[in-house]
């Protein structure tokens, strides 16, 4: 089966959906990847976003540390801001 057959899935009471086996695989969706909902004329696009691991984070944090006036506290609250506005 190629990327472009369908397949069908179905709505729980929840508002979620499974997204079939073949496709998680393919797309290396695992548990805690995070998808983007992205409404289209078309209909409804998931978009896989891919997050930096702790690591890239931390060191994109300490290359722009030089050009941004932050202390490590006001970095470890936006950390924490942006994280409770996923939920």
């Amino acid at each position: 089966m190629s990327t472009d057959e369908p397949e069908l899935t179905t709505v729980t009471s929840k508002g979620q959906i499974t997204i079939p086996s073949r496709l998680r695989d393919e797309f290396r969706l695992e548990q805690g990847t995070k998808l983007m909902v992205v409404p289209t004329e078309h209909g409804l696009m998931l978009k896989k976003l891919e997050l930096p691991s702790v690591e890239e984070f931390q060191s994109r944090v300490e290359e722009r540390s030089g050009t941004v006036e932050l202390s490590m506290d006001d970095i470890n609250e936006l950390v924490h801001e942006g994280r409770d506005s996923d939920t």
